[in-house]
């Protein structure tokens, strides 16, 4: 969604705030604003449509100004309500002209508010933020603290808000209900931010907001209350792995993720897997063992949705569970049907995935048992969970998910052994999993190897407005991942298919101008895949290949991506790492933003 900066310090705010929104900006990028107040109530306030360097533009432009704002707020919109237009743009401000307001969320019962105040006030926006902001000053109480406690009595659903007074300088005041706010300390002030990573090149420790949470910053010292009643917490330091890496050598940020893969592997098992010993050593995954588990149900969205499938086929090979993922807006439509039986597996890239969050809600409140993966430390989903493992992916800042995608699978490729030692899986067979997954990182810096002939396979394809992605078995969701990112990245319409469904309607699709994509390792399926696809051949249509280097049948390939030789498990990772460089490149191709996918951001805070 969008993404809440703030400061109160001893210097000028207004570079801070720019800097902060750029680290921000994978949250929302229509449009940008800040403003700020000093002691002598003067405000500056300035915004622009479109990315955060448009509003960098005009803030340098105003360096002349030698006059210092020590307090001020800064928003970067992903549109919900209005268009992305400059009156749309945060911050929002009372028709007296003297509250400003920045928001993260949505407000359900925007319009029936905006119906009772369109009486004493005239609306200049079409945003739901911009109705809080006339209602803080109807509902003022002659302090800020007070009033916005009203206000959010008044509020349905989703917020996160920061709000100044023009007439009480060096004061902010902050409150949050399910999308994310944090507080961070520095020598030079106390900030406010979405994310933990923004704060981490200016901050020394941080606060996470819990629900219903209110922080009151002023003279570089905060207070948090709840109900009225200030709230004692300690705060954490900021470590080294939650700063955002430079760009280096690579062309976004979005490649370099993709190539730090190998390393996010070596992450993942740190302290998890005893190569030596060959066996998985954890106290998290030990104490499933205790549990009565004869199903397991994983809930995400996004690539995490895939991530979970993959997961499926995993915990029902290696574990021997009934295991099935579902889509967690889905999981929030359908009736819910306790199970104490059942282990829910909760996933999430970023941490406030907002679907996510309240299925969690819904399984807890019936007692059943939750484990979270997630990749921030004490996130919402995190905290709310019974288990939980982290991704330990690194910060991934920018749109689409890579390295944190594999991360999942391979915390959920854990989960599966461990499980399956508790239970009829043997040993030995573990052991030699273990074997090959230490030669994982090797295997992926291989397929890594092959981006140039990857980028130029891409430039040919990139012609085309349409694709079909196939597989079977574990490839089916390895398909469909490689079709989000391809819809992501290159907006080519892309959709997935379990290859021995193509003939089931989708076939009349195929032409010349529809190519296939199809991920055929030389496995179990690998004759009846290519038998498959041999309908689309009969039809013209183009297809390109990810098979194993040791495929023996190569002429049958017009176009083929070659996997390094490894098992079929392996493949998993390869294929899904190579399948991120295809779009990756595919996008390059068409002049694409990387980094910055149109209408999409990172976390997704609100259903």
């Amino acid at each position: 969604m969008c993404g809440i900066f703030a400061y109160n310090g001893d210097t000028d705010c207004r570079e801070k705030l720019v800097n902060g929104l750029r680290m921000l900006e994978y949250r929302g990028y229509d449009s940008a604003g800040i403003v700020g107040i000093n002691e002598k109530n003067e405000v500056f306030l300035e915004k622009a449509v479109g990315r955060v360097s448009a509003l960098a533009s005009k803030v340098e432009d105003t360096s002349s100004d030698k006059t210092f704002y020590t307090t001020g707020i800064a928003h970067t919109r992903w549109a919900t309500h209005g268009g992305v237009t400059q009156e749309n743009t945060h911050p929002h401000i009372s028709s007296n002209e003297r509250f400003y307001i920045v928001h993260n969320g949505i407000i359900e019962n925007y319009k029936e508010l905006k119906a009772w105040l369109e009486s004493e006030h005239n609306f200049y926006s079409q945003t739901d933020t911009e109705v809080v902001a006339k209602l803080i000053e109807t509902l003022y109480t002659g302090e800020l603290k007070s009033t916005l406690e009203a206000v959010a009595k008044k509020l349905v659903w989703a917020y996160s808000l920061a709000v100044i007074d023009k007439q009480d300088p060096g004061k902010i005041v902050g409150i949050k209900l399910w999308s994310p706010l944090i507080v961070g300390t520095a020598e030079d002030g106390v900030y406010i931010s979405s994310d933990v990573n923004a704060l981490a090149a200016l901050a020394q420790t941080y606060t996470i907001l819990e629900d219903h949470e209110m922080v009151v910053i002023e003279g570089k010292k905060y207070s948090i209350y709840l109900a009225g009643q200030q709230v004692e917490r300690a705060s954490q330091n900021i470590e080294e792995s939650q700063k955002i890496d430079e760009l280096g050598s690579f062309t976004s940020y979005t490649e370099k993720e993709i190539f730090d893969i190998p390393s996010v592997l070596e992450n993942v098992w740190s302290g998890r897997i005893n190569f030596e010993e060959k066996s998985i050593q954890n106290e998290t995954l030990d104490a499933l063992w205790d549990l009565d588990i004869e199903r397991i149900c994983i809930i995400s969205s996004g690539s995490s949705y895939y991530a979970g499938e993959i997961g499926g086929y995993f915990f029902r090979n290696f574990s021997k569970i009934h295991c099935s993922a579902i889509i967690s807006s889905e999981f929030l439509s359908d009736v819910f049907i306790p199970d104490s039986k059942t282990l829910y597996v909760f996933l999430s890239q970023s941490w406030e995935t907002a679907d996510v969050r309240e299925s969690m809600k819904i399984v807890k409140a019936k007692w059943c048992h939750t484990f979270g993966v997630v990749n921030v430390v004490g996130s919402t989903i995190a905290r709310m969970a019974d288990y939980g493992l982290y991704s330990h992916a690194g910060v991934e800042v920018w749109v689409a998910s890579t390295k944190n995608v594999i991360a999942q699978v391979w915390v959920l490729l854990m989960m599966a052994l461990s499980l399956g030692q508790k239970r009829d899986m043997q040993v030995s067979d573990i052991r030699e999993i273990i074997s090959e997954l230490a030669w994982l990182p090797d295997k992926i810096s291989h397929a890594l190897m092959d981006a140039p002939n990857i980028k130029k396979i891409a430039k040919k394809y990139s012609k085309y407005k349409d694709m079909f992605v196939l597989g079977r078995n574990y490839f089916y969701p390895v398909a469909g991942e490689a079709a989000l990112k391809c819809k992501e990245l290159s907006y080519i319409h892309c959709e997935s298919y379990s290859a021995w469904e193509l003939k089931h309607g989708p076939l009349a699709l195929v032409s010349r101008e529809f190519p296939t994509m199809v991920f055929n390792p030389m496995w179990k399926f690998y004759a009846k895949t290519i038998s498959n696809i041999q309908e689309v051949a009969a039809r013209e249509g183009p297809i390109l290949w990810f098979i194993s280097s040791t495929d023996t049948h190569k002429e049958l390939y017009t176009d083929a991506i070659e996997l390094p030789k490894t098992s079929e498990l392996l493949s998993v990772f390869t294929a899904l790492t190579t399948s991120y460089l295809f779009a990756l490149y595919l996008a390059e191709a068409l002049g694409r933003d990387i980094d910055k996918p149109r209408n999409l951001a990172k976390s997704v805070t609100v259903e």
